[in-house]
């Protein structure tokens, strides 16, 4: 069973959102942010939304991981884009159509946004660096090697975190903060309980929000999916308080589907 009382945030008083509405947005400390020189991003699919935003609020080296996204694949979510906004026009949901305008111009979007420091990696990360694969230690490696020294880490790899993470552990000197989302965690109970035990170990654990996508535990009473932020211990500097607030928190997290209620998550008995 997973140990919800280990999930606990500490309270902290700078949690912003960055990042887009709802899916693609996260709430990190923005002392992260004020220390950080470096931005790895691993799995960013279609959405740089979160990239965007940090690099807006701080110019940094920004380096992308994701072996999924090719010109191929933009071509073909831009041309399905410029139908479903003609369906979401007819319909009257002016949310998706909005989104779906924006997706028309995405190949512009890609090009206007990954060029000097900004970089985007056709690799996917793994445990080892077979074929087209990556280990996070290289690519932390490549960033430090491009001068960052204070580096945040953004993670949606659809599991492949289990994996992925474990080496962070023992690569943390420079990562200052990591935010992400962990999949079907019942199912991966015990690999979960252990890694968040070992990041723990240097970091405390600064928010927590539930996907509402994903399947609902009432055993656990947490959902399959969710997503946590990391802050370095060495950031924070006076007596660690856990958090007593319930969530997702008013007027920073939002529901990742926007048509759904958000899952409310409580650690006070």
């Amino acid at each position: 069973m997973i140990n919800k009382k280990n999930l606990q945030p500490i309270e902290l008083s700078d949690l912003i959102r960055v990042g887009k509405d709802n899916d693609g947005g996260y709430i990190i400390p923005k002392r992260i942010i004020d220390e950080c020189d470096g931005l790895l991003s691993y799995g960013i699919n279609k959405d740089w939304s979160f990239e965007k935003d940090f690099y807006r609020k701080k110019e940094l080296n920004i380096h992308c991981y994701d072996h999924s996204l090719t010109i191929y694949s933009l071509i073909k979510f831009s041309v399905k884009s410029f139908f479903y906004s003609i369906f979401y026009f007819l319909i009257l949901d002016r949310k998706r159509l909005n989104r779906s305008l924006k997706g028309i111009n995405i190949i512009t979007s890609y090009y206007s946004f990954f060029k000097s420091k900004i970089i985007h990696f056709k690799n996917k990360i793994w445990n080892d660096d077979i074929g087209q694969n990556i280990t996070v230690p290289e690519t932390i490696k490549k960033i430090e090697d491009c001068g960052s020294k204070k580096i945040f880490i953004k993670m949606d790899i659809e599991g492949a975190e289990y994996k992925a993470l474990n080496s962070i552990i023992d690569s943390n000197k420079n990562i200052i903060g990591i935010a992400v989302e962990f999949h079907e965690i019942i199912t991966n109970c015990n690999m979960f309980n252990n890694l968040i035990d070992n990041l723990k170990t240097s970091f405390y654990i600064a928010h927590i929000h539930g996907n509402n996508y994903s399947k609902f535990d009432k055993t656990s009473n947490l959902p399959s999916s969710i997503e946590l932020t990391f802050i370095h211990k060495s950031l924070i500097k006076y007596p660690i308080v856990k958090s007593r607030l319930s969530y997702p928190i008013e007027g920073l997290d939002q529901p990742n589907k926007h048509s759904k209620a958000d899952i409310k998550l409580n650690f006070i008995d």
